[in-house]
């Protein structure tokens, strides 16, 4: 978690630069269905959105929807499973069902930003320091997720982040591309961890 609180910090360092940050709702692009995966069971997903984006920026889509969007694809990804959305509430709870599947997703970053003054951040990928490129006089985009997967006794976690740029050619459109772009990488490597987990 330590890892997702200093890359955040990094990019608020970055966007207070910029000015600004952006948030567009996510596209509901297509995932391929892993049919027949868990079939029949029933598996419990919670989200905590642990962004604080301060007022005053281009806000579009509440975290209600990129939630609601990303929570949807999960279910399109796995069809032949039960999936039930649990109150926020509860994903700070330790006490559960051992026979169950729980999935907790923690949304570090989602947003956009135009980077004007800076050029470079570092942060923390895999426990070892790295360094990250913003390049000048482009829109800069970063999605992140904490994911915690228990399946009966056992418990799996994984930090997932990605960053893209695009030239301002487009202005805004190209923020919302570098946006798209970096949400559907993020979430492609969610759903194979996942079916890396769920076939074990």
């Amino acid at each position: 978690m330590k890892f997702f609180l200093f890359i955040t910090l990094v990019f608020f360092a970055f966007a207070v630069k910029a000015q600004k940050i952006y948030v567009w709702c996510p596209e509901n692009n297509q995932v391929k269905p892993r049919n027949g995966l868990k079939q029949n069971d029933t598996i419990k997903v919670v989200f905590f959105d642990g962004r604080s984006i301060p007022p005053k920026n281009k806000i579009e889509c509440s975290s209600e929807q990129v939630i609601q969007t990303l929570f949807l694809q999960l279910k399109s990804a796995y069809p032949s499973a039960i999936l039930v959305m649990q109150p926020e509430a509860e994903y700070y709870k330790k006490n559960r069902d051992a026979k169950s599947t729980l999935i907790k997703i923690g949304i570090a970053a989602y947003h956009a930003g135009f980077g004007t003054d800076i050029s470079g951040g570092i942060g923390m990928v895999g426990g070892h320091f790295s360094s990250m490129v913003f390049p000048k006089g482009q829109w800069n985009a970063i999605t992140a997720y904490y994911i915690q997967v228990f399946i009966g006794d056992k418990s799996t976690t994984k930090e997932i982040s990605n960053v893209a740029s695009k030239s301002n050619m487009w202005g805004y459109k190209s923020a919302r591309n570098a946006l798209n772009e970096c949400y559907n990488t993020s979430t492609n490597e969610l759903l194979f961890f996942l079916d890396e987990q769920f076939s074990n």
